[in-house]
């Protein structure tokens, strides 16, 4: 993050939206995936 002279903050693309996919943010999208193809596998079983 860059501060200017007059005070304002620089922010690049990736700093104003919170950064890289840090290993919490691919866990959660990991597991959530893993979990909604788990509830589908188990709706289709049901079903069928």
């Amino acid at each position: 993050m860059k501060k200017e002279a007059d005070g304002q903050v620089t922010e690049t693309a990736i700093e104003a939206r919170a950064g890289f996919l840090d290993r919490p943010v691919l866990v959660v999208l990991v597991l959530s995936t893993v979990l909604a193809a788990a509830v589908l596998f188990g709706l289709w079983a049901w079903v069928s």
